[in-house]
């Protein structure tokens, strides 16, 4: 079976989220990226132009990937309840199997909110959020879920998890976040249940 080979742009991403994850974006050099990945300099300009639009395409990548996956298993749901475990096992199990990215992701977002890609990536999480809020809204509708302010269900629902996987990717919890899937999904379960 012969190997896949990594495009170049992919090698530079690689490199650039090892880099980012070891020192921080601010402090990541162009240079350091370049010599990690191998790339020329007119390679690394060719792909991406700067270290900053490097930094947003792994943050929308890691976005894309996680939300192409919650979709999956939001599109399987049959019921409110169904639904809302779907989210917390997306996120649970995206985690679990992308520690690198979620890391950069969990840890990356103020240092993008500041920079010229900041708006677009914005713009991506909003459509994203609206994608999920029309799910649920026959659920709500109806009375399978509590009546609360909008902006309450998120934290309610991914909180939990969202704590223990800052905890898990900083090394101070030892066991995978996907061990608590379950435990996570009952309690947000509970959290928003009528």
């Amino acid at each position: 079976m012969t190997a896949i080979k990594k495009s170049r742009k992919q090698e530079i991403l690689d490199a650039a989220l090892a880099c980012f994850n070891e020192n921080g974006i601010e402090a990541t050099t162009i240079d350091m990226i370049r010599e990690r990945s191998q790339a020329s300099v007119g390679s690394m300009y060719h792909h991406f132009g700067s270290k900053e639009s490097i930094a947003a395409t792994l943050y929308a990548d890691a976005l894309a990937e996680h939300n192409a996956y919650q979709q999956s298993l939001l599109s399987a749901a049959n019921s409110a309840e169904e639904g809302v475990k779907a989210l917390v096992y997306a996120y649970s199990d995206w985690i679990s199997a992308n520690p690198d990215k979620a890391r950069f992701v969990l840890y990356s977002r103020g240092a993008l909110v500041k920079s010229n890609m900041a708006e677009e990536l914005e713009s991506q999480t909003r459509v994203k959020l609206a994608e999920v809020r029309r799910w649920f809204q026959p659920h709500l509708e109806n009375g399978q879920l509590k009546k609360l302010p909008g902006e309450c269900f998120s934290s309610l629902i991914i909180g939990p998890a969202h704590d223990y996987a800052r905890l898990w990717l900083s090394g101070r919890a030892r066991t995978d976040i996907k061990a608590f899937r379950e435990i996570f999904a009952e309690a947000a379960w509970n959290a928003v249940k009528p």
